[in-house]
């Protein structure tokens, strides 16, 4: 048994991560049996660092089994480093778009030039001993003195909770994971959305509800100016970004409130809302269109934003327009999705930017988007990254009588289905399915 440690305290944390890991899992004669929650934790300075040293880390472990020896697996993981972004010439303890540790071997002990096992200190930090204790609760520390042969889930004790951020270094765990799907937060800013029209048309409560939605877990938030919901009203592209350009505005400049900064997405499908929001440097498009406006695929080619892909029949979605009952929805809408790939990678998108969705609720019965969702793993030989806005949609009354707000058990455990299936979940509720998900990797 190995425990390893990842960490990053520069750009996207999450990202360099998850990027690791997927490196560790393809490293020859090794396997990734379980990965820790995401800590957050104020970087460990020498005394006169330089003020921009001074990031918090994202570390998180992970407990492998290989027949590898240490110094050829010590290799292995420099070579990802520097794969990923790491410069070798950091000096020790400056920051790091991405750092690999081999915390512990089983009970083995070894101190060399090249590596220390145990990790040094490794008693002295909660963002690595915490994470350590996650995956391997029952492993003892095998130096002599006090702590010989102690239990790592012993040696936490003294912290009190992972929660709190009253450990060393305000050391906490995190909603967020880099081994689930990431959760997309839903932040409509229209009167009239299907479950929580209205709720959020004030500059102030958008940008509190996109705070709560982060430090539940979500990595994305979703801005949504124009209601898709059956029957709602196309205000027009004038009226969408007199909506949204505020709201985005304040949630830009308000960066630095974000435990962890989010990327943003502009769900629209008006070529000139996109554009402004592009201005901007947005990071998503969600154009539930499909991506079929000839405009809307050039413009998306000059920019270097990622673009969601949804299958729909109408817009606004509309009971009189889907897929008949009889027809096989999940080969109708991936034949859909492989041409429409093709028109886009023919115009310079590359495939590498783009994410499907589905659409969930969009043009199908209920019984079509619950197949969708039991067969979603198809959809995983287009080659795309793949999105699912299941939350509170209209399938759910298959098996519930409450009304969409009130859908977010149902939602949770959809979000479980997907969850080794897909790179993206779309939900309202994001703490539950966060939860969910955290407890169902420990499982």
């Amino acid at each position: 048994m190995i425990v390893l440690v990842l960490g990053s305290n520069i750009g996207d944390r999450l990202h360099h991560l998850r990027k690791a890991l997927q490196a560790i899992k393809a490293i020859p004669h090794l396997t990734v049996e379980q990965v820790s929650p995401v800590y957050h934790s104020e970087a460990l300075l020498p005394d006169n660092a330089p003020l921009d040293w001074d990031q918090p880390y994202l570390n998180v472990a992970c407990r492998c089994d290989t027949t590898l020896e240490p110094l050829a697996l010590l290799k292995q993981l420099k070579t990802i480093e520097w794969s990923i972004g790491r410069k070798p010439e950091i000096r020790h303890w400056g920051p790091r778009i991405l750092d690999i540790d081999i915390l512990a071997w089983d009970d083995r002990v070894i101190k060399s030039d090249l590596l220390t096992i145990p990790h040094e200190n490794l008693l002295e930090r909660p963002f690595a001993l915490w994470p350590l204790a996650d995956v391997a609760a029952f492993w003892r520390f095998p130096l002599a003195g006090p702590f010989e042969n102690k239990m790592a889930a012993e040696l936490v004790v003294s912290w009190g909770s992972r929660f709190s951020g009253d450990a060393p270094f305000h050391t906490k765990q995190i909603h967020q994971r880099i081994d689930t799907p990431q959760l997309v937060g839903i932040l409509n800013i229209t009167p009239d959305s299907f479950s929580d029209g209205g709720k959020f048309l004030s500059i102030e409560n958008a940008l509190e509800h996109a705070l709560q939605l982060t430090a539940a877990g979500a990595e994305i938030i979703d801005i949504g100016a124009q209601s898709t919901a059956p029957g709602a009203k196309n205000i027009g592209a004038e009226k969408e970004w007199g909506i949204l350009e505020p709201v985005l505005t304040a949630i830009l400049a308000a960066k630095n409130q974000f435990f962890i900064p989010p990327k943003i997405s502009i769900d629209t499908y008006h070529v000139s809302v996109a554009q402004q929001a592009l201005k901007l440097n947005i990071d998503w498009i969600n154009d539930v269109n499909g991506l079929k406006d000839p405009a809307m695929i050039e413009l998306l080619a000059l920019s270097k934003a990622d673009c969601v892909m949804m299958h729909h029949l109408s817009i606004p979605a509309s009971r009189h327009q889907v897929i008949p009952y009889d027809q096989d929805a999940v080969k109708i809408i991936y034949a859909w999705a492989e041409d429409q790939l093709k028109i886009l990678e023919k115009a310079g998108v590359t495939r590498e930017r783009i994410i499907f969705d589905p659409g969930i609720g969009f043009g199908k019965v209920a019984e079509h988007s619950l197949r969708l969702i039991k067969d979603i793993h198809q959809f995983k030989e287009l080659g795309v990254r793949l999105l699912v806005g299941h939350s509170r949609k209209s399938f759910l009354s298959l098996f519930t009588d409450c009304p969409p707000p009130d859908r977010d058990i149902e939602t949770m455990v959809t979000s479980l289905y997907l969850a080794n299936q897909v790179d993206y979940l779309r939900v309202h509720q994001v703490e539950l399915s966060a939860r969910a998900l955290k407890m169902a990797a420990a499982l």
